[in-house]
């Protein structure tokens, strides 16, 4: 063998600083294999985490310091006293009381005395009633609210008119009157404005069918009653414009159980009266008999009847709604 083959055969040395190739592509492997595995779980952990990414799900809401406070217990809702006196508990209350304080102080000794102001307020709605009703009916009607010393409370002269109606409207338009402010006293909160109408009433009322009386035979009478009709007038509307619609409140209901009450007792006394068992002289009762036939029993009765009723159907719908509909409910059970 020469020695020519045997140098080509020999393996030729490395060049000083010569990177070997084997070595490297070792390494590169080992990295590789590393960097895929890694990008290999990235991807998994990607995929699972995916959902839960694209979900419309809110991030929790850390409450701020001052709400991890214990809730203060929330307070009562105040009722203004104006609201509780506009209670129909109260109006309701207030309605039954006065009613049965009236029925009470009725025939209590000196008590009318006291209530002197009351009763002029119910006569001027009788002698009111009759002029009114003559006024419409095409008279020319003057009429007094002081005693004449013959028994009546107060005289009206219809001066024309018709008879018919005017001479009844007396009891029955007293009875109309207590029974419309028995419904007008629900409304509280309307109250004060309740008492200056009627006060403003009373003093057109005193201008129109009173004052005219005084330049006539009756100055006297008519004087005092265009004092009366003026002072009631004008308290009415003193008490509307100053007192709460509470107080105003109780006022209207006192006038109209007063007005109501009176209207039936006043026709009671007539029974008497007109079968000649408590005195002469003449009454509503008594001028319907002379110029109507029928007697003055007759009259006295009728007006009685038509006045409870009034009064029935007003409390049916009104104060007395409670108890009427608890009867017609224990009846059917």
């Amino acid at each position: 063998m020469s020695v020519g083959d045997d140098s080509k055969n020999k393996p030729k040395p490395f060049k000083q600083g010569q990177p070997t190739d084997k070595p490297k592509l070792k390494e590169m492997s080992e990295v590789e294999a590393k960097l895929a595995k890694l990008e290999a779980e990235v991807s998994a952990k990607a995929e699972l985490n995916a959902p839960l990414a694209h979900a419309n799900v809110p991030e929790p809401v850390v409450p701020p310091a001052e709400s991890a406070a214990p809730a203060r217990p929330a307070k009562a809702p105040k009722v203004s006293a104006e609201g509780a006196e506009h209670s129909p508990h109260v109006n309701m209350i207030a309605f039954w009381a006065i009613a049965l304080l009236s029925i009470f102080i009725a025939n209590v000794p000196y008590v009318d005395l006291l209530l002197t102001p009351v009763t002029q307020f119910v006569t001027m709605i009788h002698e009111g009633s009759h002029a009114l009703v003559a006024l419409l009916t095409g008279g020319h009607p003057t009429f007094t609210i002081v005693p004449d010393g013959l028994g009546h409370g107060g005289l009206t002269k219809p001066n024309g008119g018709w008879l018919f109606f005017s001479a009844q409207a007396g009891y029955l338009g007293t009875a109309m009157f207590g029974c419309f402010l028995i419904w007008l006293g629900q409304f509280t909160k309307y109250s004060r404005h309740i008492l200056m109408g009627i006060g403003s009433m009373m003093l057109l009322s005193t201008l129109i069918f009173i004052v005219p009386g005084i330049f006539s035979v009756t100055f006297l009478s008519s004087l005092l009653s265009a004092m009366w009709g003026i002072f009631m007038g004008a308290s009415c509307i003193y008490m509307g414009k100053k007192l709460k619609p509470f107080w105003a409140n109780l006022v209207v209901l006192f006038l109209a159980v007063q007005t109501a009450l009176s209207s039936i007792s006043l026709a009671w006394i007539l029974i008497p009266h007109a079968l000649h068992l408590a005195g002469e002289g003449f009454s509503d009762a008594t001028i319907m008999a002379q110029y109507f036939v029928l007697p003055a029993v007759f009259w006295a009765f009728l007006w009685i009847a038509m006045s409870i009723a009034m009064l029935y159907l007003t409390l049916k719908f009104t104060y007395g709604k409670a108890i009427l509909n608890r009867k017609n409910i224990q009846k059917k059970l």
